[in-house]
């Protein structure tokens, strides 16, 4: 059976993948066409209330991962509504996400060679 964190990070990784397509197009797309940017930060939003909803074992077990900072993104861009900075949001998926990415993908790689131990041995 799958936890909820583990949902959570599968949402996260997910959220940054669709990301990661978007801002493949470039800068100058994302700055000039106003659906791509929208499109960016709806995923960013994804991420930071996913990672917002991990549980507080999670947190406290890995704290190489920015959970202050990915709850602080979100913040920044639910009350900025129709106004959130561009340079700001490029500047996150352009330096921060790479290394977060990673950050979650050592994250779900050691859960899974966690034994379960429920299982019978």
């Amino acid at each position: 059976m799958t936890s909820p964190d583990e949902l959570r990070l599968a949402e996260m990784l997910e959220a940054i993948e669709r990301t990661k397509g978007y801002v493949a197009r470039g800068r100058s797309v994302f700055f000039s066409d106003y659906d791509t940017r929208e499109l960016i930060i709806h995923h960013l939003e994804h991420l930071s209330e996913s990672a917002d909803q991990a549980s507080q074992h999670l947190k406290r077990a890995h704290p190489v991962v920015p959970w202050k900072d990915l709850r602080d993104l979100r913040t920044r861009l639910i009350h900025q509504y129709m106004r959130p900075d561009p340079e700001a949001v490029w500047v996150f998926v352009r330096d921060r996400l790479p290394r977060i990415e990673r950050q979650l993908r050592r994250l779900r790689v050691s859960r899974a060679e966690v034994p379960n131990r429920s299982a019978p041995p």
